[in-house]
């Protein structure tokens, strides 16, 4: 079998014979054909490793730097040393990776020694670089800042717990960057890429980087993929502006409420926008619920609708300001066919919500599917007098729902304010065509219930009815298992 020594191979390292003087034993892997030569060095598994065989003769030295991979297990002054003693342009280099290994301190400036040892691989011409340092490397030389010059053939860059800067020059070829925990001089590098087709900022809090007067602004002109994960802690608003961008994925936990959103990328395909809202400084509320987590995407299936999902819970803390509908308007950088409502009630009554939220101008005129699933809570109570769940003119409002075609609601309990619900969606909605109920087992057993849902559907009977007791049987004006 013939091996590559471009490829990765881990394998315990080789005992390899040093040269003895005077009656030793003669240097017999020395006179090894170059090929098996670069492969033994490719079993080392560690370049730094393969450089201190230099001292073994004249014919090792500085062969190392022949590896299409070139791999540092550790950081040393003397690793950038060697690098820096490389001889000539070396042979194309597949990937330059530098991982400093887990441990609590160095006895050297850590950024500083990464800052040479680039500096002098920057000759190997790398296609693809990946730097990760541990969460605990600490230095005696201070802070561990590191200077990334630009590589203008790498066209793939992965760094992971970097704080870095970048101060001059471009990365001509760099399609694709990737930053892990650390940021640093993002903005002093995303101008230095001016090919960048794939971007991924992953688990970074904003205060490292991403962040600049308050904002997060990513303007890429090339970017064809951008995703972002983060926490949302200084962030007062969000701007993304990317013509050629393709797809969006965005995963947001939010511990205060932004003033604004923007995202233009006329020719979007793919998007999944969520955020997750935590503790008091991102309290959305309307009355007594809550906005726990907000989500937008397609499902992978072909001819999956895009959705937006809410889903919001009771809270105890009863807020003065209404500020839930303008929060869900906020995140609305596409348009959706399906609204799935997921409420984890207490007793209360949910219609004012749902229909504070159809009452969204984009959502009334563009929604097509609307979805209820009701969650029973542990908490067991019910409405005091004049609870804020149930303003008194919600039964009475009128929204014209001009593209709502099918309604679903799962967990429904035959209460009467859920009839009230019912019926004032099926007068809102001139082209509805599909009603599908999942009655609870509460309402199963209510023989009034199923007598009020049987008059709806001879009122109704424009539209098709699928009803479905929580036994499985189903009744109604039509007769159909439910896909």
């Amino acid at each position: 079998m013939e091996l590559s020594p471009g490829r990765r191979l881990r394998f315990a390292q080789p005992q390899l014979c040093y040269p003895s003087g005077g009656g030793g034993e003669p240097d017999r892997i020395s006179s090894l054909p170059q090929e098996l030569l670069l492969l033994i060095l490719a079993l080392m598994g560690c370049a730094a490793t393969a450089a201190r065989t230099s001292v073994l003769s004249r014919r090792w030295r500085d062969l190392w730097t022949h590896l299409r991979q070139i791999v540092f297990h550790n950081l040393a002054p003397s690793i950038a040393a060697a690098v820096g003693r490389v001889r000539g342009p070396p042979a194309a280099v597949s990937l330059l990776e530098v991982r400093v290994p887990n441990a609590s301190r160095h006895p050297w400036p850590v950024g500083a020694t990464a800052s040479r040892l680039l500096r002098a691989a920057v000759r190997l011409q790398p296609e693809e670089i990946v730097l990760i340092f541990p969460w605990s490397v600490e230095s005696e030389g201070g802070p561990n800042l590191v200077r990334l010059p630009c590589f203008q053939q790498t066209k793939s860059l992965m760094m992971e717990r970097l704080l870095f800067y970048c101060p001059d020059g471009e990365f001509t070829a760099l399609r694709t960057l990737s930053i892990s925990y650390g940021l640093g001089g993002l903005h002093s590098l995303l101008p230095r890429c001016p090919h960048l087709r794939v971007l991924s900022l992953k688990f970074v809090n904003d205060g490292y980087g991403l962040v600049q007067n308050g904002l997060i602004s990513l303007h890429l002109p090339s970017l064809q993929e951008l995703f972002l994960e983060t926490r949302i802690l200084h962030t007062d608003a969000v701007d993304i502006v990317a013509p050629l961008l393709k797809r969006l994925t965005v995963s947001v936990g939010a511990y205060k409420v932004v003033s604004s959103i923007s995202v233009s990328a006329p020719v979007l395909e793919k998007v999944s926008w969520e955020w997750w809202y935590f503790e008091a400084g991102s309290i959305v509320q309307f009355g007594p619920w809550r906005l726990q987590r907000l989500w937008i995407h397609r499902g992978e299936r072909q001819g999956q609708l895009l959705s937006l999902h809410i889903h919001a819970s009771h809270s105890w803390f009863i807020s003065n300001q209404d500020n839930l509908a303008q929060e869900v308007e906020k995140h609305m950088v596409v348009d959706f066919a399906l609204l799935e409502l997921r409420l984890l009630k207490a007793g209360h009554v949910f219609g004012a919500l749902v229909f504070h939220l159809l009452g969204i101008n984009r959502i009334s005129r563009g929604v097509q599917r609307l979805k209820i699933v009701l969650e029973r809570s542990l908490l067991k109570g019910e409405c005091p007098p004049h609870c804020p769940c149930e303003p008194t003119n919600w039964r009475s409002q009128t929204i014209s729902l001009t593209a709502l075609e099918e309604v679903e609601i799962t967990g429904f309990e035959g209460q009467e304010h859920e009839f009230d619900l019912l019926e004032l969606i099926l007068k809102c909605a001139p082209v509805l065509k599909k009603m599908i109920l999942h009655l609870s087992q509460k309402a199963t057993s209510n023989n009034s219930g199923s007598a009020k849902i049987y008059n709806i559907c001879r009122a109704y009977s424009s539209v098709e009815f699928y009803v479905y007791e929580s036994s499985g049987l189903v009744h109604g004006s039509h007769i159909y298992l439910l896909a």
